[in-house]
């Protein structure tokens, strides 16, 4: 009887979620999926295209770019931006004021929208005015003028850096999960004589692990959805170098009206968000300790 009512009681908290998903997320989903099979352009009636726009995406010169960019940005975002909230989180166990200082300053980018972080980095690295080129020209290099978001050499690594800037979050999921690891568990490593680095290698790590593979999933789900920082700097510039797939959507879409091509590509970006979830997930075996 307990057990019936707590089913009970858990649908019924449950239902308003489930109800939301299905009638947003789902549905957008589907829609996209749907749509994607279709000649969609603005002003002209819908037709059904088949698989022609699966076919034009991976022909299309562009959308290897774009793929290939939003798969080199992601591995980025797993590799330095949840490694580094990783470090930082491992090094500031200790509570002193360095530690809490440390963990206020990796939090601030987070403070802020995407389209500042964008703003501030387009004016950083701005060739004029930018501190970057200004820091490089005091150092010694007097005739440095580089436009970092529109050389071709160097467009890529600056999207990089102001994309891997906005990152704190991660450091402070991964720090709530250490802190819930009992005294206990440290103080039975130190009298069996573990030093500090095979405590957070044998003990720390393994009971962390599901907090470090939610934080991957985040980040992907981050990376996929990357749009304002792009936009911003290069528009996917110069020449289509720092073009991810959101960009691409949002281009084919409102510059080509291109519906249909469009949420062609955005079911693919699901479908890779979909199957790194799931690598993620077997990977750190989410949910199963």
């Amino acid at each position: 009887m307990k057990s019936k009512k707590t089913k009970i009681w858990l649908a019924a908290f449950l239902a308003p979620t489930l109800i939301l998903f299905l009638g947003f997320y789902a549905y957008s989903i589907i829609t996209v999926g749907i749509t994607g099979f279709t000649d969609w352009k603005l002003g002209e009636p819908i037709r059904f295209a088949g698989v022609d726009n699966f076919i034009k995406m991976f022909q299309d010169s562009t959308f290897h770019i774009s793929f290939k960019n939003t798969i080199i940005w992601m591995a980025l975002h797993w590799v330095i931006l949840v490694g580094t909230s990783l470090l930082v989180a491992l090094a500031t166990l200790k509570k002193s004021r360095l530690s809490k200082a440390v963990r206020v300053i990796y939090l601030i980018p987070k403070m802020m929208p995407l389209a500042v972080i964008g703003f501030l980095f387009y004016f950083m690295f701005n060739p004029s005015i930018g501190l970057v080129n200004d820091f490089i020209r005091k150092i010694g290099f007097e005739n440095f003028n580089v436009n970092w978001f529109q050389d071709a050499r160097t467009a890529f690594v600056a999207v990089t850096v102001t994309t891997i800037f906005y990152g704190g979050v991660f450091m402070l999921l991964i720090s709530s999960e250490i802190a819930a690891i009992p005294a206990e568990v440290y103080e039975s490593a130190k009298v069996d004589g573990a030093t500090e680095s095979q405590i957070n290698r044998l003990i720390v790590m393994p009971l962390i692990k599901n907090i470090v593979g939610t934080c991957l999933i985040l980040a992907t789900v981050d990376c996929l959805k990357t749009f304002e920082v792009i936009y911003l700097t290069t528009s996917g510039g110069p020449g289509n170098l720092t073009m991810n797939l959101p960009v691409m959507i949002f281009r084919t879409a409102m510059n080509n009206s291109n519906y249909g091509y469009a949420n062609a590509i955005a079911f693919v970006t699901i479908l890779i968000g979909a199957a790194a979830m799931l690598l993620i997930t077997k990977v750190f075996r989410i949910g199963k300790d």
